[in-house]
């Protein structure tokens, strides 16, 4: 991973807040699907976000591997995708996106040897 000032911080490059929230508000009882324009929306600034998180991560990590399948073409909703495919599909991207958060920075953080 490059550490040049230069480069922007995870955080500043992707939309962790909205990641956080997709999450939050699917899980949470009672709350109604949003409109399909926000989960259009949302689905594709995920999309996006995983795509920029994807070189964060080693390829050979679970997380990777489930996140890239998630953004090939041939996995992306269609214009004719169900709303609550779409909003599935949206709390399945947010899932990936936090994950590869997670596995960024852990590969980000100093290693400390073990004794």
């Amino acid at each position: 991973m490059t550490t040049s000032s230069e480069v922007p911080l995870l955080a500043d490059r992707v939309h962790v807040a909205s990641i956080e929230q997709t999450i939050t508000e699917a899980t949470r009882p009672g709350v109604a699907m949003p409109p399909r324009p926000i989960l259009v929306m949302h689905v594709a600034a995920l999309t996006a976000d995983v795509m920029r998180l994807l070189p964060e991560a080693p390829r050979e990590h679970p997380a990777y591997q489930r996140a890239q399948e998630l953004v090939r073409p041939r996995a992306r909703p269609c214009p004719h995708t169900n709303h609550y495919e779409l909003w599935q599909h949206s709390l399945t991207l947010a899932h990936a996106a936090q994950d590869l958060l997670d596995v960024a920075q852990q590969e980000a953080a100093p290693h400390v040897p073990q004794h």
